[in-house]
C-alpha cells in the first residue's frame, strides 16, 4: 500500500476546516454543559429511561415510575425511544470502559451527548452541500447548521431527546442518496450508495418519528427528478433514475417494517400531507396535479415521436420550472387563505406550548437568517432550468418547502425547519458566487459584502442564543432542585407522589419517587381529578378524589396559583374561558411574588412585586387561610392577600383560588389540614404527606 499516496491525496485544508467547524458546533452547544442538569421536561424522561436501560440492558414494557395507578403499575413504553436510548447505552458503556450505571457521571453524558450530536449533524451537512454544489456549499452548510438557533435550540447540551440524534441519520442518508441519484446509473457503487442511504434514512425511523419527512420529501421530489432526467437525457435516464430511488425506499421501507409491521407511517404522511391542503383547494390541487401529469406526458408522447425531441424536452424543462413557481403561490395561497390550519383544538392542544403556531416565533428561532430559505425557493427553480443536471436542487426545494409549511403552523416543528435553512444558506452561497462571474469589482465587493454579513449574523445569532438559555429547573424560584433532592432523600423507596403533570418527569428522575401523572399526557383521567382535586372548594369531594389513589404526599409549588385556569379547562373539559365553572378562577389576579428584604434609614422592608412594605404592614397580612378579603380588585372583586411564614413570598388571589384546594393546603385551612401534613415547605414548594389512616376513615 502507497502510504505516502495516500497521505498526498488527503485533503488537509479540508479536513482542518471541516475540524474547526466541528469545534465551532461543539463549542456554541457546549458551552451549557456549565449547569448542573438538564433543559427540558422530556430530557428527564429519556435520562432515566436511558439509565435504566444502562442498569438493565432491555427496555422495559411498562414504564412503574409514571401513571402508577394503571393496569399493571405503570404506563406502557412507547417504542419510538428504544433505539435511542440502546444506542446512548452503547456509548455510554464504550467512554466508561464498560462501567457500571452511576447517576452523576451519566448526567454529564446527558450534557454533552447533544451537543456531540449536534455538532456532528452539522459536519454531515458539509458532506451533503459539498456533494450537491462543492466544497464552498458544503462550508456554507455546515456553518449554518452550527449556528441557526432553532437547530441549536434542540441539539444544546443537556437537550436530551431522540430528535438530537435522529437527524443525524437522515442527513448521512442524504449524502449516501445524492451520491447514488445526481447521475443516475445502475452500477455497483450507485447501488451501494442507494441501499446505504435507505439504511441510514431507516435508522432515522427507529430513532424519532419525525422520520416521516423523508418519504413526504422524496416522494415530491421524485416527480421533479424524473422531469428534468428525462429532459436532459431522455427516457434512457428515467430508468436508472427510477432504479436507484426504488432501491433506496425500498430498504427504507423494509426497516421500518422491522418496528412497524403494520406499516402505519404510509397512512401517517399521507394524513400530514392531505391535511396541509384546506379543503376550499383540495378538488384545485388534485384536478391541477392530474392535468400537469397529462400534460407532461403528452409531452413526452410528443417527444418520443418527433424527428426533434430536444425542442419537446427544454419544454418539458420549462414547465417544470413553472411549476416549481407554481408550487410556491400554492404555499403562498395556503398561508394566506387558512392562517388556522392546523389550529390545536381540545384542552391539550391549546394548554401545551409547542402545540402553538410557530410562525409568532420565526424572529427568535432564525431571525434575519429567515431571508435564504426565501431565497432559495425563489433561485432553484430558475436554477434548475439553467443548469445542466441540476435536479438534486428540486431536494433543496422540498425540504425548505415542507418546513417551512410545518414550522409555520406549529411551534414544535421549528426544530425541523433549522437544518433546511441551512442547506438553504449553502445554495444561495454558490448562487452568488455563480453571480459575481464577469462582475465588476465594485458588485463584487457588495455581494461579498452582504454574504459576509449573514454569516456574521448567524455567528452571533447562534452564540448570543445560548447566553439567556437556563435550564428550566435552575431557576431558583421556586426550588425545585432543592425539594426533589429532599423528596429523594428524605422520603422511603416506593412512595407514590400526587402531583400535576407538567413536573413529572423531574419528580420521576431526580426525585426518584413514582408519579401519578407526568409530561406525556397520556390518560385524561387522572389529569382531570388532579385539576378537580385543585381548584374544588369542596374538601369532601377533594378527600373522595385523593381516595381514588394510592398516594402517599402531594406535590406542588406556588405557580400553581396562576395555573387555576389551566386546571378548570382540564377539570371541566372545555376551553371556552366563559365557561360558567371557570369564570370565578378568571376574575381577578391570582399569582405569588417572591419578597426581597431592603434597610432603608435602618428600617427593614420587604419588596414583593411591585409592592413594598414596612415591618408593620406586613405583620398584619394573613399567614393562614381565610374567607376575608383585604381588598377590592377594579372596585368590585375581593382579593386575598397572604405571606408566607418566613415572609418568603406574597399572595394575591381572586376568590375561586382562593376557595379552592390548592389554597386551602398550603395556608393550612383548619379542616382541611386535618388530612394531610405539611412535611416540606422552602422557597416556593411545598410538600404534603397524605394522612391515609385519616382519609380512610372518612371515606
Amino acid at each position: 500500500m502507497d502510504v505516502k499516496g495516500v497521505l498526498q491525496g488527503i485533503d488537509k485544508k479540508q479536513i482542518f476546516l471541516v475540524l474547526i467547524l466541528f469545534l465551532f458546533a461543539f463549542g456554541i452547544r457546549g458551552h451549557l454543559a456549565k449547569y448542573d442538569l438538564i433543559f427540558g421536561f422530556d430530557s428527564y424522561y429519556h435520562a432515566r429511561m436511558n439509565a435504566f436501560v444502562i442498569e438493565n440492558g432491555y427496555v422495559p414494557e411498562i414504564d412503574q415510575m409514571g401513571w402508577y395507578d394503571r393496569p399493571g403499575g405503570g404506563a406502557p413504553v412507547s417504542n419510538t425511544g428504544d433505539f435511542f436510548w440502546q444506542f446512548n447505552s452503547v456509548v455510554y458503556k464504550v467512554f466508561t470502559l464498560g462501567g457500571e450505571y452511576d447517576k452523576g457521571t451519566w448526567i454529564e453524558f446527558v450534557k454533552i451527548l447533544p451537543a456531540l450530536y449536534g455538532a456532528l449533524i452539522a459536519i454531515a451537512m458539509f458532506f451533503f452541500g459539498k456533494e450537491l454544489y462543492g466544497k464552498k456549499a458544503g462550508y456554507a452548510m455546515a456553518f449554518f447548521a452550527a449556528v441557526i438557533p432553532a437547530f441549536v435550540y434542540r441539539t444544546m447540551a443537556g437537550f436530551f431527546e431522540e430528535d438530537a440524534l435522529g437527524f443525524l441519520w437522515m442527513v448521512i442518508g442524504l449524502v449516501f442518496f445524492a451520491r447514488a441519484i445526481k447521475e443516475a446509473e445502475l452500477t455497483k457503487n450507485k447501488i451501494g450508495y442507494a441501499i446505504l442511504s435507505g439504511i441510514f434514512f431507516g435508522i432515522m425511523a427507529f430513532t424519532w418519528e419525525m422520520f416521516l419527512l423523508i418519504p413526504l420529501v422524496l416522494t415530491t421530489y421524485l416527480v421533479f427528478g424524473l422531469l428534468n432526467n428525462y429532459a436532459e437525457k431522455g427516457l434512457k435516464a428515467v430508468v436508472p433514475f427510477v432504479g436507484i430511488f426504488a432501491i433506496t425506499m425500498a430498504t427504507f421501507t423494509a426497516m421500518t417494517y422491522l418496528f412497524d409491521p403494520r406499516m402505519l407511517w404510509i397512512k401517517s404522511s399521507l394524513n400530514y400531507l392531505t391535511g396541509s391542503i384546506p379543503s376550499s383547494l383540495g378538488l384545485l390541487v388534485l384536478g391541477g396535479g392530474l392535468v400537469f401529469l397529462a400534460g407532461i406526458a403528452y409531452l413526452v408522447y410528443l417527444g418520443e415521436n418527433s424527428k426533434n425531441p430536444e425542442s419537446t424536452r427544454k419544454t418539458v424543462k420549462l414547465v417544470s420550472m413553472f411549476l416549481l413557481y407554481g408550487t410556491l403561490i400554492l404555499l403562498i395561497t395556503i398561508l394566506l387563505t387558512a392562517p388556522n390550519l392546523w389550529k390545536s383544538s381540545g384542552v391539550h392542544g391549546t394548554s401545551v406550548g409547542e402545540e402553538n403556531f410557530g410562525k409568532f416565533y420565526f424572529g427568535e428561532k432564525y431571525n434575519a437568517l429567515i431571508v435564504l430559505p426565501f431565497l432559495a425557493l425563489i433561485l432553484i427553480p430558475y436554477r434548475i432550468y439553467r443548469n445542466k443536471n441540476d435536479h438534486m436542487s428540486a431536494l433543496v426545494f422540498f425540504w425548505v418547502f415542507a418546513t417551512f409549511f410545518m414550522a409555520w403552523y406549529k411551534l414544535k416543528f421549528t426544530y425541523t425547519f433549522g437544518l433546511p435553512i441551512a442547506a438553504a444558506a449553502g445554495l444561495v452561497t454558490v448562487e452568488l458566487f455563480h453571480f459575481m462571474k464577469n462582475r465588476s469589482s465594485f458588485e463584487k465587493k457588495i455581494v461579498l459584502l452582504a454574504l459576509g454579513t449573514m454569516f456574521l449574523i448567524g455567528a452571533s445569532a447562534g452564540t448570543l442564543f445560548v447566553e439567556d438559555k437556563v435550564p428550566n429547573i435552575e431557576q431558583p424560584v421556586p426550588d425545585w432542585k432543592g425539594a426533589l433532592e429532599w423528596l429523594r432523600t428524605e422520603t422511603p423507596e416506593g412512595t407514590k407522589m400526587f402531583n400535576w403533570w407538567d413536573y413529572g418527569h423531574w419528580i420521576s428522575f431526580l426525585g426518584e419517587r413514582a408519579v401519578l401523572t407526568d409530561n406525556r399526557n397520556i390518560y385524561l383521567e387522572e389529569l382531570q381529578d388532579v385539576a378537580k382535586f385543585m381548584i374544588t372548594s369542596d374538601l369532601d369531594e377533594g378527600i373522595e378524589i385523593i381516595g381514588r389513589y394510592d398516594a402517599d404526599y402531594i406535590i406542588f409549588g406556588f405557580d400553581t396559583f396562576q395555573k387555576e385556569v389551566s386546571f378548570a379547562r382540564y377539570a371541566f373539559g372545555t376551553v371556552n374561558v366563559d365557561d360558567p365553572r371557570i369564570v370565578p378562577y378568571r376574575l381577578g389576579p391570582s399569582f405569588a411574588s417572591v419578597c426581597n428584604q431592603t434597610m432603608e434609614n435602618g428600617e427593614r422592608k420587604f419588596v414583593c412585586g411591585g409592592n413594598v412594605l414596612n415591618e408593620a404592614q406586613a405583620s398584619i397580612l394573613r399567614r393562614n387561610w381565610s374567607t376575608q378579603a383585604n381588598q377590592l380588585f377594579e372596585d368590585r372583586i375581593p382579593i386575598y392577600i397572604y405571606l408566607d411564614q418566613d415572609n418568603y413570598a406574597m399572595y394575591i388571589l381572586n376568590p375561586g383560588t382562593n376557595a379552592s384546594m390548592a389554597a386551602k393546603l398550603w395556608f393550612h385551612e383548619t379542616e382541611t389540614i386535618k388530612y394531610f401534613e405539611e412535611v416540606y415547605g422552602e422557597r416556593g414548594i411545598k410538600i404534603f404527606r397524605i394522612k391515609r389512616e385519616v382519609i380512610n376513615s372518612a371515606t
